[in-house]
This record gives C-alpha cells, sequence and structure tokens, in this order.
C-alpha cells in the first residue's frame, strides 16, 4: 500500500494521457488547496486575497508541471515568469511563506501524477501545523518583551540600568545599540524577562522616572531581521 503513493497517474510520458486524469488530477489538487487554505486560516490574521491565492495555487502549479512534462523551453519560460512574479512580490511573514512552499509542493506532485502522495502530504502537514498551534512548543514567552529605549549620547546609562533590570527583570541582553539624530542620541534594543508579577505598565515607568530618557517602547513581537 506504501508503494501506492509513489505511482503516478500519468504513466509514462508517451502515453497519451486520458483528459479524464488531469480533470481528476486538477480537481484534488483544488480539494487539498481549500484544506490548505483552512488550515492556515486556524488562529492567523489573514487577508481575502490571500486565502484565495492559497486556494487556487496548487492548481495553477499543477497545470503548468502536466504542461512542461520534460519541454526545456517550456520549462526556461515558466522559470522566467516566476523569478518575473518573485521581483515583483512583497516578502510575506514566515507562516505565509510556509503555506506558499506547501502549495508549491501539492501542486507538482499533482501535476506530476503523484495523487495520493500529494494527499498524504496535505494530511501530514496539516495535523502537524493544527498540532503546532495548539502545543507549548511554539507559544511565544509571557514575561518576554523587546525594549527600545532612546537617550541622550551622553547620558551614562550602564550603572542606571543595571540597577533597573536587576530589580524588574529575570534575565536581560542587549540586542543593538545605534547612534541617532546626528551622534547626538543613541537607541537602545534589550531582550528582557520580566518578573512575572510586574506589569509591562510598571516596568515602563521605571524608565519613565528619568528625565533623560528621551522615548521607551515595550513590544511582545520579535523584531524581522533583514538577514538570516
Amino acid at each position: 500500500m506504501l508503494e501506492q503513493l509513489f505511482n503516478s497517474i500519468f504513466l509514462a510520458k508517451d502515453v497519451k494521457v486520458h483528459p479524464l486524469m488531469l480533470i481528476f488530477s486538477l480537481g484534488v489538487s483544488l480539494l487539498l488547496g481549500l484544506l490548505l487554505a483552512k488550515v492556515y486560516k486556524y488562529k492567523t490574521i489573514y487577508t481575502k486575497e490571500f486565502v484565495i491565492t492559497l486556494s487556487l495555487l496548487p492548481t495553477i502549479i499543477s497545470l503548468i508541471i502536466f504542461l512542461v512534462n520534460g519541454n526545456l523551453g517550456t520549462s526556461v519560460a515558466v522559470a522566467g515568469t516566476f523569478s518575473l512574479i518573485r521581483f515583483r512580490s512583497a516578502a510575506g511573514g514566515a507562516k505565509e511563506l510556509l503555506a506558499i512552499f506547501i502549495a508549491t509542493a501539492i501542486g507538482i506532485a499533482t501535476g506530476m501524477g503523484y495523487v495520493s502522495l500529494a494527499v498524504f502530504f496535505t494530511l501530514l502537514l496539516s495535523l502537524a501545523l493544527f498540532i503546532f498551534e495548539n502545543s507549548s512548543f511554539s507559544q511565544v514567552s509571557q514575561t518576554r518583551r523587546y525594549l527600545t529605549i532612546k537617550l541622550p549620547a551622553d547620558f551614562d546609562y550602564e550603572l542606571l540600568f543595571e540597577a533597573l533590570f536587576s530589580r524588574c527583570c529575570k534575565q536581560q541582553e542587549l540586542a543593538s545599540i545605534k547612534s541617532i539624530e546626528g551622534n547626538r542620541s543613541l537607541q537602545l534594543e534589550y531582550v528582557v524577562e520580566l518578573q512575572p508579577s510586574l506589569s509591562d505598565q510598571d516596568f515602563l515607568k521605571e524608565f519613565l522616572l528619568y528625565e533623560k530618557v528621551k522615548e521607551v517602547s515595550l513590544s511582545k513581537i520579535a523584531k524581522k531581521k533583514k538577514t538570516l
């Protein structure tokens, strides 16, 4: 039974494919795309356009793979088209990119005729995503924060912040320091682990007591890096 996963419904390149086989393959791609979109929407802030795109993407890729079918010239043209689309598209979040990769894999599998493998692959990853969303493995820490402070460049902050952090945080790490406003100010970024009994508002008030601190912000969301 396991071997059936790796059997293509398009038996060979020199065999004329029955139209019903292609329709069946495209229909499975559409159903798997709808399932993937449904799983993606679970506990996710999404847009209508992306959900529609995710639903139809496996079917489109499946048809493209079927049409290419070993034709080198068509393959180059398709690669150029995808490169143009990628160049004109804005980068999405990590979960969006994962969903697009899954949709692409589904389309490639069904386009080559490996329908059983595509169904198994989609169900397996959908189950994995559902488990990750509901397990503590991927949950964001409730006490970790990303702290940004702006202060004068001549302000001696090290001793002051050391005492403040030891009182309010279980641990802290200076992530970056940057000179801004023509070297007149410094922007400090910390990753801190707050004491469970301390609220965000009380933590901010500790910094606002000092007139030298121009601006302070606190966030639960990790800052996106431009490089890997």
